[in-house]
């Protein structure tokens, strides 16, 4: 049994692409949380449990900076592939300091076209978000979850937690 585990360090770049072009670096970006829809059983009193088969809506942002053609791919209210791009810095057990390169990869849809900031001397900075209707990652090159809502593929570290479901169905 290993008692080391790398240490992740800060995150040295990120670049974000629409439908293969790059639109933004060095962007502040949020990743969707999964959240599986919970139901409540009686067991004692009420204990409140997930259903592996249901989740909750998906949402990205990202905060980019500038005011460029990027943001307008952006928030063009079409379906649109969306990949982030980053390199992460890990040190591992012997001290010895490498990157990481880390992927995700989004089938999502523009919410809104934000507000723009716009003040002499400082940056503008633009909240982009959009729903999230598929959602792969990857770490060092191994996929450690795909969510996709209309294909009904809910994988999560090598399990389809929807399979079960939809063979049944």
């Amino acid at each position: 049994m290993s008692i080391w585990v790398d240490l992740k360090g800060p995150v040295e770049a990120v670049t974000i692409y629409v439908d293969d072009t790059l639109v933004a670096r060095d962007a502040k970006v949020t990743l969707p949380a999964i959240t599986p829809v919970t139901a409540d059983y009686k067991a004692m009193g009420t204990m409140t449990l997930p259903l592996t088969g249901q989740i909750e809506s998906m949402e990205f942002s990202i905060t980019k900076v500038g005011i460029d053609v990027g943001l307008g791919r952006l928030v063009e209210f079409k379906q649109k592939t969306i990949e982030c791009r980053w390199v992460q810095n890990i040190v591992d057990a012997n001290g010895i300091s490498r990157q990481e390169g880390c992927k995700a990869f989004m089938k999502a849809v523009p919410k809104t076209i934000p507000g723009l900031s716009i003040e002499q001397g400082s940056l503008s900075e633009n909240d982009v978000t959009a729903e999230v209707l598929r959602y792969q990652l990857f770490v060092g090159g191994a996929e450690l979850w795909l969510v996709d809502r209309l294909a009904q593929i809910l994988r999560i570290n090598g399990t389809d937690y929807y399979k079960t479901i939809a063979d049944l169905l």
